[in-house]
């Protein structure tokens, strides 16, 4: 296997992070927010026998700077997706996104088509307003340190609940995805994925819950793969999503509940779309 490098690429405002490893085509890795780099190695790994994979920080998280100004909306954060493709190749590239990144990736895909070879859509979902605007309104708690340090103790029970519950502040069985809690150390690693991010960790979701529209997809003229992970916490909006119709450019995957077999299938996948292209 090859191993991962770690480089920092200057950007307006500081320093874009991103994981690279393998060589071939370029596939770009987009992360849920407000993750990092570090949870995609895995499918960097299992990816980079065929490709030259990278996966940043998406800038305001892991250790990429935020750019300034501060981004607001999809259409901010193209530019640093650009910079990593220009300083690999000429060409176009291979995108997967998941979550935010999904949003990402589709904001790239509509302003520049001609600069994706394919595009991979994970835990891409379609939000209703008054679920929107819900969320928008009640997800995302402040982070601003307290001096008796309740803000922490806040974040680990929101990191909780959002293990048992989507959106975390919904308990009940409707909006139940899991019956047990995992272990602490998962909670404390989405915990840390706050932090690290800081008071603004909201920033890339707020506009991702803003992109989240069936009609963004319904525009995209390029070749997609929409996975419809079985495990997702975003499955019922996933699948609301596809109750519309999608261009026909896009085929729909199952990938399992289970992360190894998840993986495995979208692994296959994205190497027989390479294999054909």
């Amino acid at each position: 296997m090859t191993a991962i490098q770690k480089i920092h690429l200057p950007m307006a405002g500081g320093q874009l992070f991103f994981r690279t490893s393998g060589k071939g085509p370029l596939l770009v890795l987009l992360h849920p927010s407000p993750q990092h780099s570090g949870r995609m190695e895995g499918l960097l790994s299992l990816l980079s026998p065929h490709f030259q994979v990278v996966a940043p920080d998406t800038p305001g998280y892991g250790l990429s700077d935020q750019l300034q100004p501060a981004p607001e909306q999809m259409s901010d954060y193209l530019p640093f997706i650009e910079a990593i493709r220009e300083h690999f190749c000429a060409s176009a590239i291979y995108l997967y996104g998941t979550a935010t990144g999904a949003q990402l990736a589709i904001a790239y895909a509509l302003a520049y088509p001609e600069k994706v070879n394919h595009l991979f859509l994970d835990n891409a979902a379609h939000f209703d307003e008054d679920m929107r605007n819900q969320l928008l309104e009640k997800y995302f708690i402040s982070l601003e340190p307290t001096p008796n340090g309740a803000h922490l103790e806040r974040l680990w029970q929101m990191a909780e609940k959002s293990c048992l519950f989507f959106p975390w502040y919904s308990e009940d069985e409707k909006h139940r995805i899991a019956n047990v809690l995992p272990p602490p150390e998962i909670i404390q690693g989405i915990v840390q994925d706050h932090l690290i991010a800081g008071k603004d960790y909201g920033r890339a979701y707020r506009a991702a819950f803003l992109h989240e529209k069936a009609a963004h997809l319904q525009q995209l003229k390029i070749p997609a793969t929409f996975f419809r992970w079985l495990g997702s916490p975003l499955l019922s909006y996933m699948n609301h999503l596809l109750e519309f119709e999608l261009p026909a450019n896009m085929q729909v995957v199952d990938t399992p509940a289970g992360l190894s077999e998840r993986w495995k299938v979208m692994q296959q996948t994205i190497f027989s779309v390479l294999f054909k292209s």
